[in-house]
Protein backbone atom coordinates (compact mmCIF):
# COMPACT_ATOMS: atom_id res chain seq x y z
CA UNK A 1 0.00 0.00 0.00
CA UNK A 2 1.62 3.64 -0.95
CA UNK A 3 1.76 5.15 2.31
CA UNK A 4 0.99 8.93 0.41
CA UNK A 5 -0.78 9.79 -2.22
CA UNK A 6 2.73 11.40 -3.35
CA UNK A 7 4.14 7.82 -2.89
CA UNK A 8 1.22 6.36 -4.60
CA UNK A 9 1.93 8.53 -7.94
CA UNK A 10 6.02 8.09 -7.47
CA UNK A 11 4.87 4.22 -7.51
CA UNK A 12 2.99 4.66 -10.89
CA UNK A 13 6.75 5.83 -12.27
CA UNK A 14 8.34 2.47 -10.90
CA UNK A 15 5.61 -0.30 -12.10
CA UNK A 16 5.22 1.42 -15.84
CA UNK A 17 9.22 2.16 -16.46
CA UNK A 18 8.59 3.54 -20.10
CA UNK A 19 6.02 5.96 -18.56
CA UNK A 20 7.67 8.80 -18.22
CA UNK A 21 8.93 9.10 -21.50
CA UNK A 22 6.21 8.22 -23.28
CA UNK A 23 4.74 11.14 -21.53
CA UNK A 24 7.68 13.34 -23.25
CA UNK A 25 6.70 12.30 -26.47
CA UNK A 26 2.83 12.51 -26.30
CA UNK A 27 2.41 15.08 -23.81
CA UNK A 28 5.43 17.72 -24.53
CA UNK A 29 6.20 16.83 -28.56
CA UNK A 30 9.39 15.72 -27.28
CA UNK A 31 10.82 13.47 -30.45
CA UNK A 32 12.62 10.70 -28.72
CA UNK A 33 14.50 8.07 -30.56
CA UNK A 34 13.49 4.61 -30.30
CA UNK A 35 13.61 3.39 -26.56
CA UNK A 36 14.63 0.18 -24.77
CA UNK A 37 15.97 -1.19 -21.11
CA UNK A 38 14.65 1.04 -18.99
CA UNK A 39 16.70 1.18 -15.59
CA UNK A 40 16.05 2.29 -12.35
CA UNK A 41 18.85 4.60 -11.78
CA UNK A 42 17.77 6.33 -8.21
CA UNK A 43 19.23 3.67 -5.88
CA UNK A 44 23.05 3.72 -7.86
CA UNK A 45 22.76 7.56 -7.56
CA UNK A 46 21.93 7.84 -3.21
CA UNK A 47 25.35 7.85 -2.40
CA UNK A 48 26.23 10.65 -4.55
CA UNK A 49 23.47 13.29 -3.06
CA UNK A 50 24.91 16.07 -0.66
CA UNK A 51 23.60 15.99 2.41
CA UNK A 52 21.40 19.00 3.73
CA UNK A 53 21.42 19.94 7.75
CA UNK A 54 18.91 18.10 9.90
CA UNK A 55 17.05 17.11 7.16
CA UNK A 56 19.66 14.15 6.00
CA UNK A 57 20.30 13.16 2.54
CA UNK A 58 18.60 15.21 -0.69
CA UNK A 59 16.19 12.64 -3.08
CA UNK A 60 14.95 12.88 -5.69
CA UNK A 61 11.50 10.91 -6.44
CA UNK A 62 12.49 8.86 -9.55
CA UNK A 63 15.50 8.38 -11.46
CA UNK A 64 15.23 6.64 -14.76
CA UNK A 65 17.17 6.03 -17.66
CA UNK A 66 16.64 4.11 -21.27
CA UNK A 67 18.96 3.09 -24.39
CA UNK A 68 18.80 3.91 -27.94
CA UNK A 69 17.36 0.89 -29.57
CA UNK A 70 19.87 2.02 -32.12
CA UNK A 71 22.95 3.81 -30.73
CA UNK A 72 23.71 7.24 -31.91
CA UNK A 73 26.91 8.86 -32.32
CA UNK A 74 28.07 10.28 -29.03
CA UNK A 75 24.76 9.97 -27.73
CA UNK A 76 24.14 6.63 -25.49
CA UNK A 77 20.59 7.02 -24.07
CA UNK A 78 18.07 9.35 -22.52
CA UNK A 79 17.38 10.00 -18.99
CA UNK A 80 14.60 11.42 -16.88
CA UNK A 81 13.75 12.73 -13.68
CA UNK A 82 10.33 12.93 -12.50
CA UNK A 83 9.25 14.90 -9.10
CA UNK A 84 6.13 14.83 -7.70
CA UNK A 85 5.56 17.55 -5.81
CA UNK A 86 2.27 17.99 -3.14
CA UNK A 87 3.05 21.57 -2.10
CA UNK A 88 4.95 24.76 -2.94
CA UNK A 89 8.39 24.25 -1.59
CA UNK A 90 10.96 27.73 -2.57
CA UNK A 91 13.68 25.14 -1.84
CA UNK A 92 12.96 23.13 -4.30
CA UNK A 93 12.97 25.74 -6.92
CA UNK A 94 16.69 25.53 -6.67
CA UNK A 95 16.90 21.72 -5.80
CA UNK A 96 15.17 20.53 -8.77
CA UNK A 97 18.30 21.63 -11.23
CA UNK A 98 21.32 19.60 -8.24
CA UNK A 99 18.76 16.29 -9.73
CA UNK A 100 19.05 17.51 -13.02
CA UNK A 101 23.39 18.02 -13.21
CA UNK A 102 23.75 14.78 -11.06
CA UNK A 103 21.76 12.44 -13.22
CA UNK A 104 23.09 14.31 -16.40
CA UNK A 105 26.65 14.41 -15.29
CA UNK A 106 26.53 10.52 -13.89
CA UNK A 107 24.94 9.45 -16.84
CA UNK A 108 26.46 11.49 -19.39
CA UNK A 109 22.88 11.63 -21.32
CA UNK A 110 20.40 14.35 -22.40
CA UNK A 111 18.23 14.29 -18.93
CA UNK A 112 14.71 15.61 -18.87
CA UNK A 113 13.52 17.15 -15.72
CA UNK A 114 9.21 16.56 -15.09
CA UNK A 115 7.11 17.54 -12.61
CA UNK A 116 4.01 16.46 -11.51
CA UNK A 117 1.76 18.75 -9.30
CA UNK A 118 -0.83 17.31 -6.93
CA UNK A 119 -2.85 20.42 -6.67
CA UNK A 120 -3.92 23.54 -9.15
CA UNK A 121 -1.90 25.77 -6.57
CA UNK A 122 0.95 23.98 -6.72
CA UNK A 123 0.63 23.71 -10.47
CA UNK A 124 0.03 27.36 -11.22
CA UNK A 125 3.87 27.31 -8.80
CA UNK A 126 5.61 24.57 -10.83
CA UNK A 127 4.93 26.20 -14.53
CA UNK A 128 6.25 29.52 -12.61
CA UNK A 129 9.83 27.84 -11.70
CA UNK A 130 11.81 28.43 -15.19
CA UNK A 131 10.70 32.04 -15.66
CA UNK A 132 12.33 33.01 -11.91
CA UNK A 133 16.01 31.73 -13.92
CA UNK A 134 18.03 33.80 -15.53
CA UNK A 135 18.04 33.34 -18.27
CA UNK A 136 14.87 32.11 -18.17
CA UNK A 137 14.85 28.37 -18.03
CA UNK A 138 12.18 26.44 -20.62
CA UNK A 139 13.31 22.73 -19.88
CA UNK A 140 11.37 22.19 -17.14
CA UNK A 141 8.31 20.05 -18.04
CA UNK A 142 5.21 20.10 -15.65
CA UNK A 143 2.45 17.72 -16.09
CA UNK A 144 -1.12 18.35 -14.77
CA UNK A 145 -4.52 18.98 -15.48
CA UNK A 146 -4.21 21.07 -18.57
CA UNK A 147 -2.34 18.32 -20.36
CA UNK A 148 -2.31 15.15 -19.15
CA UNK A 149 -4.55 13.44 -21.73
CA UNK A 150 -8.30 11.73 -20.30
CA UNK A 151 -8.90 8.11 -20.50
CA UNK A 152 -11.93 7.65 -22.45
CA UNK A 153 -13.03 4.15 -21.36
CA UNK A 154 -12.09 1.10 -20.03
CA UNK A 155 -10.25 -1.18 -22.92
CA UNK A 156 -7.75 2.28 -22.89
CA UNK A 157 -6.93 1.94 -19.31
CA UNK A 158 -6.48 -1.72 -19.74
CA UNK A 159 -3.74 -0.90 -22.09
CA UNK A 160 -1.82 1.11 -19.62
CA UNK A 161 -2.70 0.72 -15.85
CA UNK A 162 -0.24 3.02 -14.60
CA UNK A 163 -0.72 5.51 -16.79
CA UNK A 164 -4.75 5.23 -16.31
CA UNK A 165 -4.56 5.44 -12.71
CA UNK A 166 -2.07 9.00 -12.95
CA UNK A 167 -4.72 10.30 -15.30
CA UNK A 168 -6.95 10.00 -12.84
CA UNK A 169 -5.24 11.26 -10.35
CA UNK A 170 -4.19 14.45 -11.70
CA UNK A 171 -7.76 15.25 -13.06
CA UNK A 172 -9.71 13.49 -9.73
CA UNK A 173 -7.55 16.22 -7.49
CA UNK A 174 -8.92 19.13 -9.91
CA UNK A 175 -12.64 17.92 -9.87
CA UNK A 176 -13.10 16.12 -12.60
CA UNK A 177 -13.52 12.27 -11.78
CA UNK A 178 -14.71 10.66 -15.21
CA UNK A 179 -11.19 9.07 -15.64
CA UNK A 180 -10.97 7.92 -11.75
CA UNK A 181 -14.69 6.38 -12.50
CA UNK A 182 -13.20 3.90 -15.58
CA UNK A 183 -9.62 3.80 -13.87
CA UNK A 184 -11.20 1.72 -10.72
CA UNK A 185 -13.28 -0.55 -12.29
CA UNK A 186 -10.14 -1.22 -14.36
CA UNK A 187 -7.89 -1.69 -11.34
CA UNK A 188 -10.53 -4.03 -9.33
CA UNK A 189 -10.24 -6.44 -12.50
CA UNK A 190 -6.33 -6.62 -12.48
CA UNK A 191 -5.15 -10.02 -10.92
CA UNK A 192 -2.02 -8.77 -9.05
CA UNK A 193 -1.14 -7.14 -5.66
CA UNK A 194 -1.79 -3.37 -8.12
CA UNK A 195 -5.34 -3.95 -7.64
CA UNK A 196 -6.06 -3.01 -4.15
CA UNK A 197 -2.78 -0.48 -3.99
CA UNK A 198 -4.25 1.58 -7.29
CA UNK A 199 -7.83 1.16 -6.26
CA UNK A 200 -6.44 3.43 -3.07
CA UNK A 201 -4.67 5.94 -4.43
CA UNK A 202 -7.57 6.46 -6.91
CA UNK A 203 -9.65 6.80 -3.57
CA UNK A 204 -7.20 8.98 -2.40
CA UNK A 205 -7.85 11.84 -4.56
CA UNK A 206 -11.12 11.97 -5.16
CA UNK A 207 -13.84 13.13 -2.82
CA UNK A 208 -15.48 10.69 0.32
CA UNK A 209 -19.12 11.12 -1.71
CA UNK A 210 -17.49 10.34 -5.09
CA UNK A 211 -15.32 7.55 -3.44
CA UNK A 212 -18.79 5.84 -1.89
CA UNK A 213 -20.36 5.80 -5.39
CA UNK A 214 -17.37 4.07 -6.97
CA UNK A 215 -17.40 1.76 -4.21
CA UNK A 216 -21.18 0.46 -4.49
CA UNK A 217 -20.42 -2.01 -7.16
CA UNK A 218 -18.24 -3.73 -4.79
CA UNK A 219 -19.92 -6.59 -2.75
CA UNK A 220 -19.56 -6.52 0.84
CA UNK A 221 -16.17 -8.75 1.09
CA UNK A 222 -14.68 -6.28 -1.01
CA UNK A 223 -15.73 -3.30 0.64
CA UNK A 224 -14.66 -3.95 3.38
CA UNK A 225 -11.06 -5.04 2.38
CA UNK A 226 -10.83 -1.90 0.36
CA UNK A 227 -12.08 -0.13 3.48
CA UNK A 228 -9.62 -1.24 5.53
CA UNK A 229 -6.75 -0.84 3.52
CA UNK A 230 -7.85 3.10 3.15
CA UNK A 231 -8.10 3.79 6.46
CA UNK A 232 -4.92 2.29 7.52
CA UNK A 233 -3.23 4.39 4.25
CA UNK A 234 -1.78 7.48 4.65
CA UNK A 235 -3.13 8.21 1.25
CA UNK A 236 -6.45 8.14 2.23
CA UNK A 237 -6.39 10.79 5.42
CA UNK A 238 -4.07 12.73 2.78
CA UNK A 239 -7.22 12.99 0.48
CA UNK A 240 -9.24 14.11 3.34
CA UNK A 241 -7.23 16.70 4.00
CA UNK A 242 -7.25 18.06 1.07
CA UNK A 243 -10.81 18.28 0.95
CA UNK A 244 -10.95 20.58 3.92
CA UNK A 245 -9.10 22.99 2.17
CA UNK A 246 -10.80 23.52 -1.26
CA UNK A 247 -12.27 27.40 -1.37
CA UNK A 248 -9.46 28.94 0.96
CA UNK A 249 -7.28 31.56 -0.20
CA UNK A 250 -6.00 30.88 -3.70
CA UNK A 251 -2.47 29.82 -4.06
CA UNK A 252 -2.20 28.23 -0.48
CA UNK A 253 -0.84 24.95 0.29
CA UNK A 254 -2.35 21.74 -0.17
CA UNK A 255 -1.66 20.03 2.68
CA UNK A 256 -2.60 19.54 6.61
CA UNK A 257 -2.41 23.22 7.19
CA UNK A 258 -5.30 22.54 10.09
CA UNK A 259 -2.71 20.92 12.08
CA UNK A 260 0.48 23.05 14.34
CA UNK A 261 0.52 26.59 14.54
CA UNK A 262 4.14 26.33 13.97
CA UNK A 263 3.87 23.89 10.52
CA UNK A 264 0.30 26.31 9.72
CA UNK A 265 2.90 29.35 10.01
CA UNK A 266 5.94 27.86 8.25
CA UNK A 267 3.30 27.15 5.24
CA UNK A 268 2.20 30.43 5.03
CA UNK A 269 5.75 31.95 5.04
CA UNK A 270 6.71 29.78 2.42
CA UNK A 271 3.70 30.62 0.43
CA UNK A 272 4.73 34.42 1.18
CA UNK A 273 8.17 34.46 -0.19
CA UNK A 274 7.25 32.05 -3.26
CA UNK A 275 4.53 35.19 -4.28
CA UNK A 276 6.86 37.64 -4.05
CA UNK A 277 9.58 35.31 -6.03
CA UNK A 278 7.38 34.90 -8.86
CA UNK A 279 6.46 38.74 -8.88
CA UNK A 280 10.01 39.39 -9.02
CA UNK A 281 9.54 41.36 -5.81
CA UNK A 282 12.82 42.15 -3.60
CA UNK A 283 13.41 40.05 -0.30
CA UNK A 284 16.22 41.90 2.08
CA UNK A 285 17.46 40.37 4.82
CA UNK A 286 15.11 42.23 7.39
CA UNK A 287 12.14 41.90 4.93
CA UNK A 288 12.68 37.71 5.23
CA UNK A 289 13.14 38.03 8.80
CA UNK A 290 9.76 39.86 9.42
CA UNK A 291 7.99 36.94 7.57
CA UNK A 292 9.68 34.23 9.38
CA UNK A 293 9.10 35.86 12.74
CA UNK A 294 5.89 36.60 12.33
CA UNK A 295 3.90 34.56 14.99
CA UNK A 296 0.32 35.49 13.26
CA UNK A 297 -1.18 33.23 10.83
CA UNK A 298 -4.16 36.21 9.95
CA UNK A 299 -1.55 38.36 9.28
CA UNK A 300 0.87 36.09 7.20
CA UNK A 301 -2.57 36.03 4.80
CA UNK A 302 -3.02 39.80 4.60
CA UNK A 303 0.67 39.92 3.66
CA UNK A 304 0.42 36.99 1.30
CA UNK A 305 -2.95 38.91 -0.52
CA UNK A 306 -1.27 41.82 -0.65
CA UNK A 307 1.74 40.99 -2.24
CA UNK A 308 -0.47 39.53 -5.34
CA UNK A 309 -0.87 42.68 -6.22
CA UNK A 310 1.92 45.23 -5.14
CA UNK A 311 4.32 47.03 -6.28
CA UNK A 312 6.73 46.74 -4.21
CA UNK A 313 7.67 44.64 -1.11
CA UNK A 314 7.23 47.38 1.59
CA UNK A 315 3.66 48.38 0.58
CA UNK A 316 2.73 44.91 1.87
CA UNK A 317 3.25 45.88 5.33
CA UNK A 318 1.79 48.74 5.94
Amino acid sequence: MPSTLHQGVVSLFCDDSALAFDLLRSVFGIELPELTQYTDRKGELDRYLPVVGDTGEIRMDVALSAELQRPEYRRAGIAVIVEVQKEINSVKRWRLWVYWALLAERLRRNTAVLVVPLSKAVARWSRGLGRLEIPIREGLLVLDHENMPRISDIEEARLRPAWAVLSAVIHAINGDYGSARIAFEMALELADERRWRYAAIILSAVPKHEADQMKEGMNMEEQHKLTELEYNSIAYHDGLDRGKLEGKLEGKLEGKLEGKLEGKLEVLAELLFTILELRELPIDAATGAKIRECSDPDLLERWAARAKQASETASIFV
